[in-house]
Formats: C-alpha cells, sequence, structure tokens
C-alpha cells in the first residue's frame, strides 16, 4: 500500500557544516554587526562633536558690529549652528564667526 507523503525535513539531503563554513558565516555576521553599529555610533559622535557654547565666548545679542549668527556660514535657520551646541539666537555671536560669501 502506498501513501502519498511528503518528505520530511529530518528525510531531506542535507550538507555537512564544515568548520570553515561556519566560520565564514560568524565572520560575516559580526562584520554585519560591526558596520551597523559603527553606522550608528558615527551619527552620535558628530552630533556630539559640536563645541560647548561657553568655550566659543559665545553670546545672545552680539556686541561686534556687522557679525551676527544668522550672517555666518554656519548658522541653520531658524535656531541652530553646525559647530555650536544648543538653541543658536539669528543676533548672537561667536569666535568662530565667518561671513556668509557674498
Amino acid at each position: 500500500m502506498k501513501t502519498n507523503r511528503e518528505p520530511s525535513m529530518s528525510n531531506l539531503p542535507t550538507k555537512p557544516t564544515t568548520r570553515r563554513i561556519a566560520i565564514k558565516t560568524g565572520l560575516g555576521l559580526l562584520t554585519t554587526a560591526g558596520a551597523i553599529t559603527l553606522a550608528a555610533t558615527s551619527k552620535a559622535r558628530a552630533q556630539s562633536a559640536k563645541a560647548d557654547p561657553s568655550t566659543v565666548g559665545y553670546v545672545t545679542k552680539s556686541a561686534t558690529a556687522g557679525q551676527i549668527c544668522s550672517g555666518c556660514v554656519q548658522y541653520v535657520s531658524p535656531n541652530a549652528c553646525q559647530i555650536v551646541s544648543g538653541p543658536i539666537a539669528p543676533g548672537g555671536w561667536c569666535q568662530l564667526y565667518s561671513p556668509k560669501g557674498a
């Protein structure tokens, strides 16, 4: 009497796992995990690499004629800076001021 049974997973032919295959697979997984971690920490490091306002002499109101944050190449509207951390006043000033090109 014949039955119409599909082969079970345990009856399928398998390729033996060699030490070389296991090491290659493990190294591939470690490399991928390392790349993901590196990408995540690079972004966090870039954000924390901004200067502290107190170390660059930042003031919220410029006393230097014609030099205000909104006229600096590093200023990001409405209230940020590419190189100084925290909220930045458009009328502020710091020692890193660099005028926008004409």
